[in-house]
């Protein structure tokens, strides 16, 4: 399957208008997860460094008069903005051996070795990083202030004398003072916010009001940079008020094609604001622009290889899980065969000498697999009920598993089946909780609730359902609170939703109204939610509110809401 330029047209118009999808949505969608499934095989070694387009638009002067290495600059902080780690080290080395001396792309090399938002650097490679720094510092021309002063400032972060845990903070802060001395330079001003950002890996948040009233100068005097409105959708993240991200997290895509993080990075205000179909397509662009890369390059191994290929995969799940968009939720979940293959042992290609685990590839094959296996559940049934348990599978890959049999018993009202799949995931829960694997055994405990409610549901017992769906919702809430949870969110539905059918299944139209707007409140413009609250506001008899709620949920649901009867709400 081919993505033809109607579709790249669609494309556009799907990612530039956040509350009008273009009607064939989903044909876009599964044909950028296509297009990536054709990237060819790679035929030799990786190459060192390529030139890419559309990764950012960034330029800032470099101490060189050598054209083509002030270009490889530009192109190493652009990727480095884009969370293009390799490529973005590759550019920059490319960049001083065009010209040794150029002190600032020696600088380059240095400020790329360190840690990101997204993963820190062993101590080898600090001291890799400070060598780096102290050879751009012996480059740097006496007269040349700026350039001297982003040096000392990578200096201080790698120092030997730096103590660990003030590394950043340090660094945050000496960014921000020469901000001060620059305050109209947009890539100091790009830096110095990515370095007060990068403490929130350790849940230190102390530098992001100060983060966001840099980005907010930069984007009201530059609206199109593409770091600033990157760091912007993370940092309103933080503060818990993503909505504000919305105008710029539509037009990332557009103005960074070629970049998949900053494709993808639309998402996460996305999700937060309720647009879940456009969730689906971004990531699947994404995908699609990390396959382009990988044939670019040459990249060995399968598309996951790539540091935010599942990232992007469970993100575009999840999204066409909630939209109801069961053609390209299938699509995605079949796709995990072809992206994560069996047997593949190749290493995610992280940034060397980062703190980041590899994660090998049965390690993203059993995330991949686990998470398909919700969607065959939802929109498969027959698929998933065919699917043996193999006790030589990982305990989390067999507790989805089980949860997805339950999930196909209760699409035919089965409640003895779906029993029968509760004690499974049951079983599988204790094994997980004698091994220490947490993680597994909380999805083992919504799974379960889940579906002992979905049984009791079918069974007509909608208080005894009620039970269940509100222990479910209590652990999700607990394990996994929605906001703080967009890599993606770790369990795919708010439970609470349940709660609302199952009040409303009882008679309990006012509680069934209530659990709706609560679900609502952390998961916006969830359509099924908004069907349960129409229908118990029916009951109340507020017609105008059910007629409103009705249409919205009629709107952003993929599917057809009448084949979504409460017990698999």
């Amino acid at each position: 399957m081919k993505t033809t330029a109607t579709a790249i047209a669609l494309a556009a118009l799907a990612l530039a208008v956040p509350t009008a999808i273009a009607a064939d949505a989903t044909s876009l969608g599964v044909g950028y997860i296509c297009s990536a499934e054709q990237r060819p095989a790679s035929s030799g070694a990786p190459t060192v460094a390529v030139m890419l387009k559309g990764v950012g638009n960034g330029a800032s002067p470099a101490d060189t008069t050598n054209r083509e290495a002030q270009a490889w600059y530009d192109e190493g902080l652009n990727l480095y903005h884009s969370f293009n780690h390799n490529e973005a080290s590759a550019a920059l080395a490319k960049a001083t051996a065009l010209d040794p001396a150029c002190a600032l792309c020696q600088w380059g090399v240095a400020l790329s070795l360190g840690p990101t938002l997204n993963y820190g650097v062993t101590p080898a490679q600090t001291g890799l990083a400070l060598a780096a720094a102290d050879k751009a510092a012996a480059l740097a021309r006496p007269d040349d202030a700026r350039a001297k002063a982003l040096i000392a400032a990578l200096r201080l972060r790698y120092g030997k004398d730096t103590p660990d845990a003030r590394r950043e903070t340090l660094y945050g802060h000496a960014m921000d003072d020469l901000l001060k001395r620059y305050p109209a330079d947009n890539e100091i001003a790009d830096l110095t916010v990515q370095a007060l950002l990068t403490p929130a890996r350790h849940d230190d948040f102390s530098g992001v009001p100060r983060a966001i009233e840099i980005l907010k100068t930069v984007l009201a005097r530059s609206p199109d940079d593409t770091a600033a409105i990157h760091y912007y959708i993370h940092a309103t993240e933080f503060v818990g008020r993503p909505g504000d991200a919305l105008p710029y997290a539509d037009k990332l895509a557009a103005l960074t094609p070629g970049a998949s993080h900053m494709v993808h990075m639309a998402a996460h205000t996305l999700m937060h604001v309720g647009q879940y179909e456009r969730v689906a397509i971004v990531n699947a662009q994404a995908m699609k622009v990390d396959a382009d890369v990988e044939a670019k390059a040459a990249y060995p191994g399968p598309l996951s290889a790539q540091m935010y290929y599942l990232h992007n995969y469970t993100f575009g799940l999840d999204g066409a899980l909630m939209a109801g968009d069961a053609r390209l939720a299938l699509k995605y979940a079949d796709h995990a065969d072809r992206a994560f293959p069996m047997g593949d042992k190749t290493p995610v290609a992280v940034p060397i000498g980062s703190l980041r685990p590899p994660g090998a590839g049965p390690d993203r094959r059993t995330t991949a697999t686990a998470r398909a296996l919700v969607a065959y559940g939802r929109y498969d049934p027959a698929r998933a009920l065919a699917i043996a348990d193999n006790p030589a599978d990982p305990r989390i890959v067999r507790i989805y598993l089980h949860y997805a049999r339950g999930e196909a018993f209760a699409a035919h009202g089965d409640a003895a089946g779906v029993r029968a799949e509760v004690g499974a995931v049951a079983a599988l829960g204790a094994e997980a909780l004698k091994a220490n694997e947490n993680g597994s055994a909380s999805i083992a405990a919504i799974a379960g609730n889940v579906l002992a409610g979905r049984a009791a549901l079918i069974g007509g017992q909608p208080d005894k359902a009620a039970g269940f769906f509100a222990r479910a919702a209590a652990r999700q809430e607990q394990d996994y609170p929605f906001a703080k949870n967009f890599d993606p969110p770790p369990w795919w539905y708010p439970v609470r939703r349940s709660l609302a059918a199952a009040d409303l299944a009882a008679g309990k139209p006012a509680d069934a109204a209530r659990e709706a707007k609560a679900s609502l409140k952390a998961w916006p413009q969830d359509a099924l939610a908004l069907k349960v609250l129409a229908e118990a506001e029916a009951k109340i008899g507020d017609a105008a509110s059910a007629t409103a709620h009705l249409a919205e949920a009629q709107r952003d649901w993929r599917g057809d809401l009448a084949k979504a009867p409460l017990n698999l709400i």
